[in-house]
């Protein structure tokens, strides 16, 4: 499944980036997400609640980071392995973060998601609706989090 989505934020880019090239502030921001261990510089492991429709599944497994701080881009690759047999599930992200003003932020984020097991049955309609509401509750935060700076 392709997920595209843009949003702006009302604050410097410079401050925008600092957060999305935070993993611990980033799964805060994510509902269900948390970051349980630094493995090196680039590298967490973690876990992953995702709820879609009548069907809840969670993940364990990694994040890997790859920036590129002079384009204020980031690629992302998250693997992770359902718990109880719930399949797995691998995405591979990158975001970019572009300055429309000084107080004003432009994220782009194109990504790329697949699952097996349960939830891939839900079907492509279902999983798209619930990241869409995902995003929706990430970039929620993002912004209130970086307008009360």
């Amino acid at each position: 499944m392709k997920i595209e989505e843009k949003f702006t934020v009302n604050a410097p880019a410079d401050e925008v980036w600092a957060f999305l090239i935070d993993p611990e502030r980033v799964a805060a921001a994510l509902p269900g997400a948390k970051i349980t261990e630094k493995v090196d510089e680039n590298t967490y492991k973690g876990g992953m609640g995702v709820s879609v429709g009548p069907v809840s599944a969670a993940y364990d497994g990694t994040v890997e980071f790859d920036l590129d701080e002079e384009n204020r881009s980031a690629s992302v690759r998250a693997r992770g392995q359902g718990r109880a047999g719930m399949g797995n599930a691998d995405m591979r992200m990158t975001s970019r973060v572009v300055a429309l003003g000084p107080g004003e932020t432009e994220v782009t984020v194109e990504a790329s998601v697949a699952v097996t097991g349960i939830l891939a049955q839900l079907g492509r309609g279902m999983m798209q609706h619930v990241s869409k509401k995902m995003f929706k509750q990430f970039t929620e935060v993002v912004e209130k989090e970086l307008a009360s700076q």
